[in-house]
């Protein structure tokens, strides 16, 4: 009888995952530093770095990838350019968590060390977005749903036969389609490149409280792959391995403090808010209480 698989580092686990896959994608929690810290170690991983050749974010919008290429390549953006990235997204605010600006500057100081050729891009899969033209609601609405955009930045790079990481919430990436079994990203580049995805989900369940953090889990042949989730689908309908970052209890979330956002920037908050929501800014939410 076959030894059952079991959980090993989440670097080792996810870096071999490249070995039959083109596309690995982590459905992750936003603004956890358990994240942040994983994704700093895998792109600093040599074997990481051999393999992968694109990282995939939903943090910033397709019209800033020129800035975003500029940064990751090593070129002088100011800071004033370079927040766009991630403020000029179709999601209001909801990027301002310091750990992706981390992570980008851990992917530009990687590649200030690796041959031209090796070095990894950083792609932009938000739909593109001109909030100087946002008006109404109606104008966010016909932005249309962002899986199509991720999905397609994806393929186009699958078509390459190029190796791509991809970071988004959870809703995006379950093998079974998102939270209304609608077609997500990972089911838009499956039906286009049949096989190329391996999901990596984000989970925490009581057999997993003696589990070494960060770590992931095969699913396929192993007991938690019948394990149901609370809507009753099976956890290897969701994904192809879990990954383990602690107990809820103990994962972090990374706010900004309210200083690191000057005035027109909030008034600006103000206004996208209203027409994304419908209703004013809830700062509370976004940013940390500074003493």
């Amino acid at each position: 009888m076959p030894a059952q698989p079991g959980p090993e580092d989440a670097v080792r686990g996810i870096v071999r995952a490249f070995d039959r896959h083109s596309v690995v994608i982590i459905g992750e929690a936003h603004w956890l530093s358990q994240t942040r810290d994983l994704y700093i170690g895998l792109v600093r991983d040599p074997e990481f770095q051999a393999k992968v050749n694109d990282i995939v974010v939903e943090f910033g919008s397709r019209n800033n990838q020129p800035v975003l290429d500029r940064y990751i390549s090593g070129g002088n953006v100011p800071f004033a350019e370079f927040c766009r990235v991630w403020r000029d997204t179709t999601k209001v605010a909801s990027w301002e968590s310091p750990i992706y600006q981390e992570w980008l500057a851990a992917i530009r100081e990687v590649n200030r060390k690796l041959p031209a050729g090796r070095r990894l891009r950083v792609l932009a899969g938000d739909t593109p977005v001109d909030w100087s033209r946002m008006q109404t609601h109606d104008d966010w609405m016909a932005l249309g749903e962002n899986n199509v955009s991720i999905a397609q930045v994806i393929g186009e790079q699958v078509s390459k036969h190029r190796k791509l990481l991809v970071v988004l919430g959870t809703n995006h990436v379950t093998r079974n389609g998102d939270r209304n079994h609608d077609a997500d990203t990972t089911t838009r580049v499956e039906q286009a490149h049949p096989g190329s995805t391996y999901v990596v989900l984000l989970y925490d369940l009581p057999q997993m409280a003696a589990w070494k953090a960060p770590s992931v889990h095969a699913l396929q042949g192993a007991p938690l792959a019948a394990v149901k989730d609370a809507k009753g689908d099976r956890l290897d309908r969701l994904a192809d391995a879990l990954l383990y970052l602690g107990p809820k209890s103990a994962q972090r979330m990374v706010k900004p403090g309210l200083s690191s956002i000057d005035a027109a920037y909030l008034q600006e908050l103000e206004r996208r808010s209203l027409i994304e929501w419908g209703r004013p800014f809830q700062k509370e939410l976004f940013f940390g209480v500074e003493k």
